[in-house]
């Protein structure tokens, strides 16, 4: 009966998911492409982020997620294996029935946390959750491997990774120690080899440390602007302190170590989607944290207000979130690389200026230069003129520009004006869609 249970919930979890707006990050899609094609990571694709499934041989691209509905199948995944995570893991901490409800609240804030987004971090807990149980069970090796794989995933997993480092040195068992520290250079080791293989271990460094730390500390990081999101997160998340009421030491401890460790992603850029690695350990503590305190008058009070705020932002959220619409994948976003494709042969080198940064994916044409770059204020910063550069050495006969764009209230024409003044001396408008133009080497 709880077997049939969970599958209902897992039904209606993924029937959900499907009928709310979805928001792949173009990211996803253009990395992996780009890799395939021959750019080399990081010394051609500029980025800041560790590799993952992006940058290896291994990718999402030649994994089949090539378009809206196979990222969408992908999502689906990850909610069905991580649902089948949680049930496992919360029925060996607090039986089966009070798995059930665990899983019933992911299915309640998994969408309503940006679970509809599709980004690096949805994929974090199918690894966080086994090193979580792994560390519990101090199958120590295990758990490393999974922590390892999620650096590799993402770097903001290094501080958690650290974390447990530090739990199992104060343990004093020096042979679990080891077994963990080995587990978790294993990936990691493995990532940096690959990429030293390759010849752009300096350019790695340069993106994800020198970068990340300086231009990208300074000028991309975003707190949260409004009231809502702190509100949000500090009334969900706080039920979970109820978890110290519990009487397993072991287990409280190594909880809010995943907890807080995996939270720290949220301090890159304030989107919910950043709170997916933390949710699965929040719905935990918080489940472990009622029960705790089940006879206590205070928790009645505590379970009325919490169902009473869960009913009223829930309302709130389906209203606004359901929808076919399909960020980065819209008609005209489709329409503009149909019109690429009149105008250009099969990789075919282009150069795209404000618009969607995928189309070169969409359209199967490359960047001019072989050099890509999002067109963010901070990126551009430091890469405009290799960009430029790139631009002026193909000479590409076809680019397409959208020069409305703004990036967080700035305008890309001023904070791109040398892309933008080089296109517009060489190039003339010979097609247009909405505020994208198709232009041509004059």
């Amino acid at each position: 009966m709880n077997k049939i249970f969970l599958l209902l919930i897992i039904i209606l979890h993924i029937f959900i998911l499907g009928e709310l707006v979805f928001f792949p990050y173009p990211e996803l899609f253009i990395y992996p492409y780009l890799t395939n094609q021959g750019l080399k990571p990081y010394a051609q694709i500029l980025d800041q982020h560790f590799p993952g499934l992006m940058f290896l041989p291994i990718n999402l691209d030649n994994l089949g997620m090539n378009d809206e509905s196979s990222a969408r199948l992908w999502l689906f995944g990850i909610v069905l294996i991580t649902h089948l995570l949680l049930y496992f893991i919360s029925k060996n901490i607090l039986g089966k029935k009070r798995a059930l409800l665990v899983n019933f609240l992911y299915l309640i804030w998994q969408p309503f946390f940006e679970g509809w987004v599709l980004w690096i971090d949805n994929f974090l807990p199918l690894l966080l959750l086994p090193a979580f149980y792994f560390t519990l069970r101090k199958k120590l090796f295990w758990a490393g491997i999974f922590l390892g794989l999620g650096v590799v995933m993402k770097q903001s997993i290094i501080p958690l990774a650290g974390l447990v480092f530090l739990y199992v040195l104060f343990e004093k068992d020096f042979k679990l120690l080891w077994k963990y520290t080995l587990g978790g250079i294993i990936p990691v080791g493995l990532m940096l080899l690959f990429i030293l293989s390759q010849g752009y271990l300096s350019d790695f460094w340069y993106w994800n440390i020198v970068f990340n730390l300086t231009t990208y500390a300074q000028s991309g990081t975003q707190v949260p602007r409004n009231f809502g999101f702190l509100s949000r997160l500090v009334l969900i998340y706080s039920t979970s302190l109820l978890v110290f009421f519990h009487h397993d030491r072991q287990l409280k401890i190594i909880l809010g170590i995943f907890l807080v460790g995996s939270l720290v992603t949220i301090f890159d850029r304030a989107n919910f989607v950043h709170l997916q690695p933390s949710l699965p350990f929040v719905i935990i503590a918080t489940v472990l944290g009622f029960y705790s305190l089940a006879k206590n008058q205070i928790s009645l009070i505590l379970l009325g207000l919490y169902l009473t705020v869960t009913v009223w932002w829930q309302v709130i959220f389906y209203r606004g979130h359901i929808s076919n619409m399909v960020f980065f994948f819209d008609p005209q976003t489709k329409n503009i690389a149909s019109k690429i494709m009149e105008y250009t042969n099969p990789y075919d080198k282009i150069f795209v200026f404000g618009a969607a940064p995928h189309l070169y994916q969409m359209s199967q044409t490359l960047p001019a230069g072989d050099v890509f770059i999002f067109q963010f204020p901070w990126f551009l910063k430091v890469a405009e003129n290799r960009v430029l550069e790139g631009l002026i050495k193909d000479a590409p006969e076809i680019v397409v520009v959208d020069r409305t764009v703004k990036i967080e209230d700035e305008a890309l024409v001023d904070f791109a004006s040398k892309l933008d003044r080089y296109i517009l001396e060489n190039y003339q408008e010979i097609d247009k869609l909405g505020n994208t133009q198709i232009m041509k080497k004059i």
